[in-house]
């Protein structure tokens, strides 16, 4: 995938920055600084993930949508281990939440 943003990456992040702005401004503040460690930021993840879950309508209405489609993907990660092994799982996920979108 490019540096580009797809219009699914847009509209997610839309609508997080809408639903969930402390959340998303805590993880992003935490993950920007220079000596940032991911495991420094897992609160603000957790939070962040959280607040996603219960309060963000177009994830709301992939996860209902493409239940299939991400469980599939995420029974490939846990088989396999690996992202680059289920990029047709995840092109297929992906495509039907661009789907769900519109």
């Amino acid at each position: 995938m490019s540096g580009a943003a797809s219009p699914l990456d847009s509209i997610l992040l839309e609508d997080i920055a809408k639903n969930c702005p402390s959340e998303f401004l805590s993880f992003h503040e935490c993950m920007g600084r220079k000596d940032a460690d991911p495991q420094h930021c897992a609160l603000q993840q957790y939070n962040l993930a959280n607040c996603i879950k219960k309060s963000v309508p177009a994830f709301q209405r992939i996860q209902n949508i493409c239940a299939g489609k991400l469980q599939a993907y995420e029974a490939c990660l846990r088989m396999s281990g690996k992202k680059s092994a289920c990029e047709q799982d995840l092109a297929s996920l992906r495509q039907c939440a661009s789907g769900s979108l519109q």
